[in-house]
């Protein structure tokens, strides 16, 4: 529903008919007082149905459009009993009209909680005082001077011409306001809110400026067709709150606990005014001898009242203060406590921070690093990709990438980097951060682990290569004994013996081939599946976070223990986490690994599934055979999969590939030892 239109069709409805009413005084009094009553409802119809929609500072702002309508319709409900009940026309000066008057201060007093700008929820409490204390003291002030000057006859004409100003320019201030505030929103959605208040106000300005001196003149009456200008604003306010973008879900960062409060300058000069306006009204505005102590007596109280919240807010943000430097301090402690190497770079490309882990990486010290340029840390080999690495920091990008460090004795070591810019509440980039983490005892056992692969499956190879020349060799060595058995030539028994004799050989080296590719029986204890892939998947969580991968992992609670070789089965877990990790590195859409344990059949299952590209048919049947590999860049050897089935076989167990519609699920099953789970057991 566009609320614009709405309020343009009620005003043009409104003019209509209060313009047929003419010669009908008391018709058009109740009409005119019924129209001036809805108009409120319309925004207060909007913030209740999106009432849900703000948090912080945004509620704090729409709480006062709010209030606005609220009082501005309390107000009205006073004006039209005076009227209509009591016959009491035009009554300027009665406690409504100092209600309507807050009321309409309450769009530009509500600009305090500079809703576009992202702070913390915290906040809103400091600036939901300063919006009461504005309107109090705004109160205060219309108190002053308009209604104080009334208790003297003969100052009704003045303060009828003083309220005949402040209505129109409480209007122009509240445009001028929103629209300042309009281009410090720049391009977020709060540019239009700010907007369509701001048109709404304006409308309200021009009409009301023809209104007051219709009232000056004394030819106003309520039913007037200037009262669309107090109407008109409401609309524009519902069909602002309407478009409102919703506060953003709240996070729990570091940044969120920055304290983020509004400065309580605006309050000093609120109170600073109204004691200049109540001090020296006795000397400017002169009302006689009760009415100025009167009024002098009102001023102090104001102060008194308004100064009260003044302090507790000090004292709240005083508090919320010391809570972000508590909240600071243990972040701190954190990053020194942190594995990780931590660093923060400053914009004059200095170094401004350093943890303790990362100077003992490094080898220097902290005042060291103070002064050291950061490219001193990336060795000779990284520093191509320096260059790259600062554009896409510049485009605020968050950054992962390999590099060789130096330390300060010369020596390098390998690190996966994690950068990203620091931005501050106006969009700023002031710094920029890394986590480094050291690699090269990772990268050791990896080339450790893939050694041991090509090993594995060069000793399955020459196994099945002995084995295919023995079962012939052995029947050439039975013919020949047979051979012997006869009488022969003696020229032809030394051709035969020799023969004998290098066949004898030659399978003895088939049998010491043999020998040596035969897998060592290891030790085979009773092993909880379950906490097996759990301790595999702690060891790649790193790795996986930095690749994007999201983990889904679903461990059966009643899982029976395995025979098993612990470490041979930690092997094939992480050859399948491995190879779904680098399937899925090319892979625009969400990459997921989901882990899967259950059981079947009295055996222990577990299921690896991916979301990447999956395995054609046609390469299905032979995904388990030595090299063979369908990485085309990334350099696989093609032995992880053939030796993790080894080691399935090994067990008396299966390692299956399973068809999937997308993706790729390997499943291995473990036959269960006949003994209960932990999760059993106790």
């Amino acid at each position: 529903m566009n609320w614009a239109v709405a309020g343009l069709v009620y005003a043009g409805a409104y003019a209509a008919l209060v313009a047929a009413l003419a010669d009908r005084e008391s018709a058009r009094l109740v009409v005119g007082n019924i129209g001036l009553l809805l108009p409120p409802l319309a925004p207060l119809v909007v913030l209740v149905r999106r009432r849900g929609a703000w948090r912080g500072r945004q509620a704090v702002f729409w709480g006062a459009i709010g209030a606005w309508a609220a009082l501005w319709f309390v107000g009205q409900i006073g004006w039209a009993s005076d009227e209509v009940y009591r016959s009491t026309l035009l009554p300027w000066f009665k406690w409504h009209i100092i209600l309507q008057l807050c009321g309409s201060a309450l769009p530009l007093i509500a600009l305090v909680a500079w809703p576009h700008r992202a702070a913390a929820a915290e906040t809103a409490i400091t600036v939901a005082v300063d919006i009461a204390v504005l309107v109090f003291l705004t109160g205060f002030l219309y108190w002053s001077l308009i209604i104080a000057p009334i208790t003297d006859p003969a100052q009704s004409s003045p303060a009828l011409r003083m309220l005949a100003i402040i209505g129109p320019l409480v209007r122009l201030a509240a445009v001028v306001g929103l629209l300042l505030a309009a281009v410090a929103a720049g391009k977020s959605a709060w540019a239009t809110v700010y907007q369509r208040l701001a048109l709404g106000l304006g409308l309200a300005f021009v009409v009301l400026v023809a209104l007051s001196f219709a009232t000056v003149r004394g030819d106003y009456h309520s039913g007037s067709v200037t009262d669309v200008g107090w109407m008109l604003p409401f609309f524009f306010a519902a069909w602002a709150a309407a478009s409102s973008p919703a506060s953003p879900l709240p996070v729990r960062t570091a940044a969120a606990w920055s304290t983020g409060h509004s400065s309580p300058i605006l309050l000093f000069a609120a109170l600073l005014t109204v004691t200049v306006v109540g001090y020296s009204a006795r000397y400017v505005m002169p009302l006689g001898h009760p009415v100025d102590e009167r009024r002098e007596l009102a001023t102090a109280l104001t102060l008194v009242c308004g100064g009260a919240p003044v302090m507790i807010r000090l004292r709240v943000e005083q508090r919320a203060v010391e809570q972000a430097n508590q909240r600071v301090r243990l972040l701190a402690t954190a990053a020194e406590q942190a594995g990780e190497l931590i660093v923060i770079l400053g914009p004059d490309n200095c170094i401004e921070y350093a943890n303790e882990a990362f100077c003992r990486a490094s080898g220097y010290s902290h005042e060291e690093l103070d002064s050291l340029p950061p490219v001193t840390l990336v060795a000779e080999e990284s520093r191509a990709d320096i260059p790259g690495l600062h554009e896409r920091l510049k485009a605020r990008q968050v950054v992962r990438v390999a590099m060789v460090l130096a330390r300060k004795d010369g020596s390098t070591f390998h690190s996966a980097c994690a950068a990203a810019p620091i931005v501050d509440p106006a969009g700023r980039v002031t710094h920029f951060v890394a986590v480094i983490r050291d690699i090269t005892e990772e990268l050791r056992l990896r080339e450790q682990l893939v050694r041991a692969e090509r090993l594995s499956a060069l000793g399955e190879f020459v196994s099945g290569v002995a084995l295919e020349i023995n079962n012939p060799l052995q029947s050439v060595i039975g013919t020949l004994e047979l051979l012997l058995n006869h009488p022969h030539d003696p020229a032809i028994r030394v051709d035969l013996e020799r023969t004998r004799f290098e066949a004898g050989r030659a399978g003895r080296i088939v049998r010491n081939l043999l020998t040596f590719v035969k897998r060592s029986s290891h030790e085979r204890l009773l092993a909880d599946l379950n906490e097996i892939v759990k301790a595999t998947v702690s060891v790649r969580a790193y790795e996986l976070e930095m690749a994007g991968v999201a983990m889904r992992e679903e461990y059966a609670p009643l899982l029976p223990l395995v025979l098993a070789n612990r470490e041979e089965i930690q092997q094939v877990v992480l050859h399948l986490i491995i190879n779904a990790e680098q399937a899925m590195a090319a892979t625009p859409g969400p990459r997921v690994l989901s882990i899967l344990t259950f059981l079947l059949r009295g055996d222990a299952v577990l299921e690896v599934r991916d979301t990447g590209p999956g395995i054609p048919t046609d390469m299905a049947g032979r995904i388990f055979e030595p090299f063979f590999t369908t990485k085309t860049t990334s350099g696989g050897s093609g032995l992880g999969l053939s030796l993790s089935l080894g080691i399935a076989n090994a067990h008396r167990g299966t390692l299956d590939l399973l068809p999937t519609e997308s993706g790729c699920c390997f499943r291995l099953t473990l036959p269960g030892a006949g003994f209960p789970g932990p999760v059993s057991i106790h």
